[in-house]
């Protein structure tokens, strides 16, 4: 099985808006686990370090960044039926 990879979410790219906006469309709620994809996306720490500070596992971080990665994507998909001017 092939290792899921980041395309569009990079450490220490988000702005905390578009974080809540991101995670508003998740079941995500788990204190710990919020707090290290905000440790990574926000503050840019390392995957590693961001759980071992918030005691949360390597696997369960990983699973969790990629529903916030397929938020983005979709996100993305549906950017195109908006217009953004008045």
């Amino acid at each position: 099985m092939r290792a899921r990879t980041l395309s569009f979410l990079k450490p220490g790219t988000l702005e905390r808006e578009h974080f809540d906006l991101l995670l508003e469309g998740t079941s995500i709620r788990g204190e710990r686990i919020i707090r290290a994809l905000e440790d990574f996306l926000i503050k840019g720490i390392a995957a590693t370090e961001a759980c071992e500070a918030n005691a949360v596992s390597r696997s369960q971080f990983y699973r969790r960044l990629y529903v916030l990665e397929s938020e983005s994507e979709r996100a993305r998909r549906l950017s195109k039926f908006y217009s953004y001017t008045d």
